[in-house]
């Protein structure tokens, strides 16, 4: 078993992300504003990033027809003593077909990122990202732990007001 540190291993990572990636892959489906094969594209960046040990937080925000931001996930990466996993879910975002899903990415270790992105290993190009990810102004309105041993993302989502 390959291991990253004495705490957790690249086994728990996997686990971990597999629920940010069902996540995804459930917003994109039900939303209809990303398609499905650029949100498995999503999900297997985000799975080289965490294993890079590079990635600090991910935000998947939902924008209507008219570019207005309606829903966000912000899923922030925790090491050490975590709460109990939870089930991916609570994704009963709107259908919003001629709206957009973005996938933004903030990094931990930008040289750690900038050798992961030369490595060839990403299919996607990602570039820093121009939407803000400051959701003053919305509502928090839940938070769910998923988690692998001493590694997890905690996801928090907001809603428009």
């Amino acid at each position: 078993m390959s291991t990253i540190t004495q705490t957790y291993t690249r086994i728990d990572i996997r686990n971990v992300i597999e629920a940010f990636q069902a996540d995804l892959l459930m917003l994109a489906f039900r939303t209809q504003a990303m398609e499905i094969k650029r949100a498995k594209e999503n999900g297997k960046d985000v799975l080289q990033m965490a294993l890079a040990e590079c990635l600090d937080r991910i935000d998947i925000q939902l924008y209507d027809f008219n570019g207005v931001l309606v829903r966000a996930h912000k899923y922030t990466v925790h090491r050490g003593i975590l709460r109990s996993t939870e089930r991916p879910g609570d994704n009963a975002w709107p259908c919003l077909p001629n709206g957009s899903l973005e996938c933004i990415v903030t990094y931990s270790d930008l040289q750690k990122s900038k050798k992961l992105k030369e490595s060839g290993n990403l299919i996607l190009n990602w570039k820093s990202p121009s939407l803000s990810t400051d959701y003053t102004g919305m509502q928090n309105v839940s938070s769910r732990y998923y988690t692998s041993q001493n590694y997890g993302l905690q996801r928090e989502a907001f809603t428009i007001k």
